[in-house]
């Protein structure tokens, strides 16, 4: 989002509830039927003009400090001739909120070896795995509360009908209304997962470079997008509970590509552990919680059937394979 300067002066409390009540005040009471151009089309809503019109009007009412009635009088003035677009009414009415009033970003990172639990504005519950970074904002705003998620996390989130809740991992985006979740998108993985534990989650994907789809997924159901192929695989049965067991601390895999148990071990003990080329088919079935690294990596040997050599921090895996 774009930003914009705001006032010299730092705002106070009083002055941002003016600024939105004015914002508020006008939409409400705006007659969209007769916002039309001389030839009777939509047209396009100026928010530098309004943002710049009201923090004029604010100015001009400090200097002369009236009463709340007559501020408003002061602010409605600054609305006279404002042209707007009818369908995008509702929408501008947040997007000029943001420009006189910008919400704080925030970060919330989980290093490797170490998981993170948040609650956000809302009341959502959040879980960070090793290896995670999530970006928020201080407070929501408007018809959605959006977030984005670099890595792994398991959602509660807080149920809201009238604002959806969408969580962005780079090409998809999962949407719901109040559910619990866990979504996998580390970078160095070709695939980004979403599991449903409670209610109901659309997760919106690539269907090709020009179009998208959205899958809809239910308790115990799991969408695996492809990173490369841009593919869609809808599973069903899927014990979420082993594949989030993590945010209790635990280490489990079930049926899970050999690729991605390492992975997943480098990121909980940080370190590196890497397999031969004839091992990536293997998949393991395995619980590692409170199993040190050196048994974990006698185990995984013997279910590749062959052994890790160890070099400083680094582990290489080779075997016959599975």
């Amino acid at each position: 989002m774009a930003k914009f300067p705001f006032r010299k002066k730092q705002s106070g409390a009083s002055d941002r509830h003016l600024q939105e009540e004015l914002v508020n005040k006008y939409f409400d009471e705006l007659d969209l039927g007769n916002v039309q151009n001389e030839a009777g089309d939509e047209v396009e809503f100026n928010a530098d003009s309004v943002y710049n019109r009201i923090n004029a009007a604010l100015d001009h009412a400090e200097k002369k400090n009236p009463g709340k009635s007559k501020k408003w009088m002061v602010a409605a003035s600054l609305i006279v001739g404002l042209c707007i677009s009818v369908t995008a009414a509702y929408y501008y009415r947040y997007a000029l909120l943001d420009r006189l009033d910008p919400i704080a970003s925030k970060q919330l990172v989980a290093a490797n070896g170490q998981t993170v639990n948040f609650t956000l504005a809302d009341g959502t519950k959040i879980w960070l795995n090793a290896g995670s970074k999530l970006t928020y904002p201080e407070t929501f705003r408007g018809e959605k509360r959006e977030i984005k998620l670099e890595g792994e996390a398991f959602l509660d989130v807080a149920h809201d009908p009238t604002k959806a809740f969408i969580v962005h991992t780079g090409q998809v985006s999962t949407q719901v209304l109040g559910t619990s979740f866990n979504i996998k998108a580390y970078a160095n993985e070709r695939f980004i997962k979403v599991d449903v534990l409670s209610g109901k989650v659309g997760v919106v994907t690539p269907a090709d470079r020009a179009k998208s789809t959205t899958t809809f997924l239910t308790p115990a159901e799991e969408v695996v997008f492809n990173k490369d192929g841009l593919s869609v695989t809808k599973n069903k049965q899927v014990d979420v509970n082993a594949l989030s067991s993590w945010k209790d601390g635990e280490l489990v895999f079930k049926n899970m590509a050999l690729t991605e148990v390492l992975n997943t071990i480098n990121r909980h003990f940080n370190v590196t552990v890497k397999a031969d080329v004839n091992l990536v088919r293997c998949s393991i079935t395995a619980n590692f919680t409170n199993v040190s690294l050196e048994n974990i990596m006698k185990i995984v040997s013997k279910l590749v059937k062959g052994k890790a050599v160890q070099k400083g921090t680094v582990y290489q895996l080779k075997g016959r394979g599975c």
